[in-house]
């Protein structure tokens, strides 16, 4: 059988010893006991502490802050520096340098162009730059004035349209002054 059964169990009861006056000294108005030789300082006493009830006092935060860098430079993505590179070799033909209205196709000549040259420009950056290049105002107002369309290399491609002339005028009147 089992033995657990058979005995009572125990209880375990904690009481509190009786004050004596050596060994606890309570004061009124909250200063230090003393119990068994330790000495207990209570929030009263402490001296840069916030007393219940009153309101909290706004610490001052030291000086020494760190001065605020200036922002970091931007930096340009590749295919603008791809874009600039070769807007800066297609100067070397007086039509892109003065911006004279170009032939329709001109796209074919220009990648022609960079294989000529081994440049380094995708499809999508000569869009890019071929829209900033013919939505510039010196460019609209050639196209504007009518006359003829031009290859890289100077030679006559064909008439500007009335059409495109009016387009070139609407272009212009939405640009800001």
């Amino acid at each position: 059988m089992n033995d657990n059964t058979d005995k009572p169990r125990q209880t375990l009861t904690i009481t509190r010893k009786p004050a004596t006056a050596g060994n606890d000294t309570t004061t009124p108005t909250g200063g230090a006991v003393r119990r068994s030789g330790k000495r207990i300082i209570t929030r009263a006493e402490l001296p840069n502490v916030q007393k219940p009830g009153q309101p909290k006092k706004s610490a001052k935060k030291p000086a020494n802050r760190k001065p605020r860098q200036p922002p970091k430079p931007k930096k340009t993505p590749p295919s603008d520096l791809r874009a600039r590179e070769l807007s800066d070799s297609l100067n070397a033909f007086a039509v892109w340098r003065t911006r004279q209205p170009l032939a329709l196709g001109i796209e074919k000549q220009i990648f022609r162009h960079i294989a000529a040259h081994q440049l380094s420009a995708s499809k999508r950056v000569v869009q890019k730059l071929l829209h900033h290049h013919t939505h510039n105002r010196a460019y609209l107002q050639a196209v504007g004035q009518g006359g003829q369309r031009f290859n890289l290399d100077g030679a006559e491609a064909g008439a500007i349209l009335p059409g495109e002339r009016e387009h070139a005028g609407r272009a212009l009147a939405a640009m800001p002054q």
